[in-house]
């Protein structure tokens, strides 16, 4: 009697644990957004005094965003042309020197700019709507700079040159080819921007406007009603995420091809004298009221006012809060970025939900995090929000803010990766976290390293999210600097807004300077 063979089992697959990190990642960055949704739609609280707050705030954050969000278009746009399509003096400096103003938060501008019409130095007050909406143009242009730079830089030589052998003027080839070429570049910075103003909250207290992002302080804590902060911190979150969607969408959407699969030097347009010196004054006029003068002005104020013994402690609990946060989140990107990427069961998923804590204020996270930690504390898992506690809410809320900046570049680095190496090596039966360490980490090495310095500077200058969970009595710079500008002490704000702005300012000139060797086929 033959024994007949048995049909062969199903080979199990262990189970994947990148993949099972990713998704814990995933929920530790995506749960306090989450629940600030959730909580917002179970609340209650006082409908007709909400609705006006809400109004009133959402009026006066789409008016920030309108002024202020066009000014940095326009700005961000033209200066990224100029820089790489034009030969003018000076354009090798300018083309990381455009990009110093994204050191300072706004809220740090605000001050400085508000101590210099104080004290007589400026001859035009920087005040009220207007003053902030300048604030949010000077400062934060270089969101739309780097993004529209980084697109012109990577078009193809080909639709340029044919414009040009076809008679387009410089104005003709910039409107109807470069332009419509770079416009996913510029629509994703351009949502950048307008994301950092309607989360801003520094600058807009300061120069006393009507936001959603002061509404939620104001509800809070003027009036006692977490449940209204809720509601609108809700509004806030959900208005971000689509606008973060749309601009994703539209960038999915957009496909552009080049006219040559070959790479060469852009073609540039020298500019005539005349066209030169206007060159020179527009890049040179945005550096010094993005950066030079308030600098400057804020290094004279620390020499005359600052008190080192005051700014010691909070100096040293900002670097030690950015380095743990740094840490912490970036292993949460990096989980997220590797997950991202082998698409096959997650999709983009990951990405999305790391880019719903970036979309939205701080101070929206962290009232996401108090209130699972709250619900924690009902349930007796937790006890008291003591310091311990106090401390794990802050992280969490930096690694659910700022995930999605560090899982940028990581993505972008891993994007290097070809998809039939990691084939290659699952067959020779390299598992996940083999791969994981022996390939995407080494190839993504030059990216982390990028990404730590984004999410340092991102921690250092964050002010609504550690203003409402830190300890008591611990202070940081970005705090320290608040509570002195919140007691129109201005002279002694200008140190440790000093320190935050020159953290900032290494990391931000060595990622401009990179952009250029980014694109394809350039020389290093």
């Amino acid at each position: 009697m033959s024994l007949a063979a048995s049909p062969a089992r199903p080979k199990t697959t262990p189970l994947d644990g990148v993949a099972i990190a990713a998704a814990i990642a995933t929920l530790i960055c995506a749960a306090p957004a989450v629940a600030v949704i959730a909580l917002a739609l179970t609340q209650h609280a006082d409908a007709g005094f909400g609705a006006a707050l809400i109004a009133q705030g959402a009026l006066g954050t789409a008016t920030l965003v309108l002024i202020g969000g066009a000014g940095a278009i326009v700005f961000g746009s033209a200066a990224a042309w100029l820089v790489t399509l034009c030969n003018f003096p000076g354009r090798h400096i300018f083309e990381w020197a455009l990009a110093i103003p994204l050191a300072a938060p706004s809220y740090i501008l605000a001050y400085a700019y508000a101590s210099m019409t104080w004290a007589g130095g400026s001859p035009v007050p920087v005040e009220g709507t207007w003053g902030a909406a300048f604030i949010y143009a000077v400062g934060l242009y270089p969101y739309v700079y780097l993004a529209a730079r980084a697109s012109f830089a990577s078009q193809s030589a080909c639709a340029l040159e044919a414009a040009r052998m076809l008679g387009a003027s410089p104005w003709r080839v910039f409107w109807r080819v470069a332009l419509p070429l770079a416009r996913p570049g510029i629509a994703a910075g351009a949502a950048l921007a307008c994301m950092e103003i309607a989360a801003d909250y520094g600058a807009a207290q300061h120069f006393g406007l009507s936001t959603l992002s002061t509404a939620v302080f104001r509800a809070w804590y003027a009036h006692g009603d977490p449940a209204l902060a809720l509601q609108i911190s809700g509004v806030l979150l959900v208005a971000a995420t689509v606008l973060l969607f749309a601009e994703r969408s539209a960038r999915g959407r957009a496909s552009y091809a080049g006219g040559s699969s070959r790479w060469r030097t852009l073609p540039r347009y020298n500019l005539k004298p005349a066209a030169s010196a206007l060159a020179v004054t527009f890049c040179a006029v945005l550096i010094t009221l993005g950066a030079l003068l308030p600098l400057l002005w804020l290094a004279r104020l620390a020499v005359l006012h600052a008190n080192v013994q005051d700014i010691v402690r909070p100096f040293i609990n900002s670097i030690a809060l950015s380095s743990l946060g740094t840490v912490i989140t970036l292993a949460l990107a990096a989980a997220i970025a590797v997950a991202a990427r082998r698409a096959s069961a997650w999709g983009k998923a990951p990405l999305f939900a790391a880019g719903m804590g970036y979309a939205a204020p701080g101070a929206v996270i962290a009232l996401g995090a108090l209130s699972l930690f709250g619900l924690a504390r009902e349930a007796g898992w937790v006890g008291g929000l003591g310091a311990t506690l106090s401390l794990a809410a802050l992280f969490w809320t930096y690694a659910s803010r700022f995930s999605a900046a560090g899982v940028g570049p990581i993505d972008a680095g891993l994007a290097r990766l070809s998809k039939g190496l990691d084939a290659s090596a699952r067959t020779l039966g390299a598992g996940p976290w083999r791969r994981f360490a022996t390939i995407d980490l080494p190839i993504a090495a030059p990216s982390l390293a990028a990404a730590a310095l984004i999410l340092f500077v991102e921690i250092l200058k964050e002010l609504p999210a550690t203003l409402i969970l830190r300890p008591f009595n611990f202070d940081t710079l970005a705090v320290k600097a608040y509570s002195y500008a919140s007691d129109e002490r201005l002279l002694q704000a200008a140190a440790p807004s000093l320190l935050i702005f020159l953290a900032g300012l290494a990391p931000i000139i060595i990622l401009a300077r990179n952009i250029e060797r980014g694109r394809a086929g350039a020389s290093s």
